[in-house]
């Protein structure tokens, strides 16, 4: 596998991580079989993902990379699909979550 495609795999492996935990904030209104597989495969493929970017690279690199992608995701759909806000504080917390990400994988 080549190194320059490691950060797309970090990149859908905390895409798949993110639909599981939009996916598992929605069980709680709707829960169901359906749900319950999705919210399964996702993280087994997020997983799957983490595990072929890990082979690769070290370990620290990736967790910070999938992690950091996360939290940018998850306050998307946070604020979008549930109408979160955030409050200032939270807000720097997320930019500097993402100078920290952009940070270690420079």
């Amino acid at each position: 596998m080549s190194t320059s495609m490691i950060p797309l795999i970090a990149l859908g492996s905390a895409g798949l991580y993110s639909v599981a935990m939009i996916s598992m904030k929605f069980w709680w209104k709707i829960p169901g079989v359906g749900l319950t597989l999705l919210i399964v495969a996702t993280l087994l493929a997020a997983a799957t993902l983490e595990l072929a970017a890990l082979r690769n690279e070290r370990l620290g690199i990736i967790y910070t990379g999938i992690l950091g992608a996360e939290v940018v995701l998850i306050a998307i759909a946070s604020y979008f699909l549930f109408g979160e806000n955030f409050s200032y504080r939270e807000g720097i917390g997320i930019a500097l979550v993402i100078v920290g990400t952009a940070l270690a994988w420079a």
